[in-house]
């Protein structure tokens, strides 16, 4: 039970529920695409008003939007959320211990079969989560989530769950160092042949290790090391989002589906993002 709890915390301590948006102090909402661009599509939202974010969705006044693939962005006042107990990129579970999962195009999926399961829940990464079917056993299972909106029960030849300490985006490490990928499918990949520190600093589909590099996960679960844009330096990034960051002098720097990371330019000033993280 001791060395759980250790877990737990190191969970904890380095999960990021980022966004594919970005609530500027004047109530300005950008968003991103899977291709990296930014698009002013004329929203406004309250950042003091946004309690729970998610990498394609954000809860106001406890009603949903969502942010598809495109960058578009969907308000569902119909969709009422009013407790979140977990979260991710692409999904939530809610305080009635229903999964409800966004999928690429902004369509929300509401699962209420397998309470028992997601009443289980105990950590949450970018497109999966970690389940603990029976508090007397140190028993840990994996289930992703995909770009359909779809779960699953993932069994890894190789990969004891239990071993996770770091979950965080559409990637985690274990406690002997070893990287894994999750892909939009929701396929798990190891990555045993690409030499990583631990993870520093967490975006949704990229990371900072401990040896302040940069590492991108593609939508099909590649992890490289890509070639950086010329102002793009490491150390001075400071906020993360699911496919973008944000230096000190309020450029924006993004990853498109294929890991590929571009300087993007906007007309507003990015320094007074209100990002929300952790809401």
């Amino acid at each position: 039970m001791k060395s759980f709890i250790t877990v737990s915390i190191l969970l904890a301590s380095v999960s990021s529920f980022a966004q594919s948006f970005l609530v500027l102090q004047s109530g300005v909402t950008l968003t991103t695409d899977k291709k990296g661009f930014v698009y002013d599509f004329g929203h406004f939202h309250l950042h003091y008003k946004v309690t729970t974010t998610g990498g394609n969705y954000f809860i106001e006044d406890k009603k949903l939007s969502t942010i598809n693939e495109n960058g578009f962005l969907f308000e569902k006042p119909n969709t009422k959320i009013d407790k979140v107990k977990g979260k991710g990129l692409n999904y939530l579970i809610d305080g009635d211990n229903h999964l409800l999962a966004i999928d690429n195009l902004g369509f929300s999926y509401e699962y209420d079969k397998d309470d028992k399961i997601f009443r289980k829940a105990i950590a949450f990464g970018g497109n999966y989560f970690l389940v603990k079917p029976d508090d007397r056993k140190p028993t840990v299972e994996l289930y992703t989530v995909n770009q359909k909106g779809n779960y699953f029960k993932m069994v890894i030849p190789g990969l004891n769950p239990a071993e996770i300490t770091v979950a965080a985006g559409t990637y985690f490490q274990t406690r002997a160092g070893l990287t894994y990928t999750v892909s939009k499918d929701g396929f798990v990949f190891a990555k045993p042949e690409v030499r990583v520190g631990s993870v520093a600093k967490a975006g949704g589909n990229f990371f900072v290790d401990s040896n302040n590099l940069l590492h991108t996960v593609s939508e099909e679960g590649i992890l490289a090391l890509p070639v950086l844009p010329v102002n793009l330096r490491v150390a001075g990034l400071q906020r993360f989002g699911a496919n973008f960051m944000i230096d000190a002098e309020g450029r924006i720097f993004t990853v498109d589906q294929t890991g590929k990371i571009f300087e993007r330019s906007s007309t507003h000033d990015l320094r007074g993002a209100r990002i929300l993280f952790n809401r």
